[in-house]
């Protein structure tokens, strides 16, 4: 494997889901030069790429999916909160509640709530919505805290802070 290759590689497996235009930036590397590479990655199968509308994210083939939907949606900031406050919540919360407790409309955390949904992470029971999966979020939070970390260093390290982690 290149050289080039190999470090976009790494810069992938130390940043699941990192988006096309981040992996630009941090490598400094051309437009032309960057797609052949993932061309080859993903031909390789050493790389994932996860097409969603406008949205394309690349993981390390080892990465399951269910983790990557986990890992997707926590580098979108105001699901990361949703994700946060449920956690803190025994899981659950209503509309209502978390629109309140973040300070966004209704209509925006509906819309979170959503793709958090067909993300399979959160299930709507009644009026509440559910996390699907509490320990698998925790545990990708806890595998793959490092990287996570670095990427959103802030929020995060206040929500592992926050469940004692």
């Amino acid at each position: 494997m290149s050289n080039i290759r190999n470090t976009i590689f790494e810069y992938i497996s130390k940043n699941p889901g990192i988006r096309y235009r981040e992996l630009l930036r941090m490598l400094g590397l051309t437009n032309g030069v960057l797609s052949y590479h993932l061309y080859r990655l993903e031909a390789e199968q050493m790389i994932r790429i996860d097409r969603d509308g406008g949205m394309t994210r690349y993981y390390a083939s080892d990465v399951e999916q269910d983790e990557a939907n986990i890992l997707g949606m926590l580098r979108i900031p105001t699901a990361r909160r949703i994700i946060s406050y449920m956690l803190e919540n025994d899981g659950s919360s209503t509309l209502d509640e978390l629109a309140f407790m973040l300070g966004k409309a209704q209509s925006t955390i509906f819309w979170h709530m959503k793709r958090l949904s067909e993300k399979g992470l959160v299930d709507k029971h009644d009026s509440k919505y559910v996390l699907r999966n509490k320990n698998l979020i925790i545990n990708v939070l806890n595998r793959y805290k490092e990287q996570l970390v670095e990427k959103v260093a802030d929020n995060y390290a206040d929500m592992m802070e926050d469940l004692n982690f």
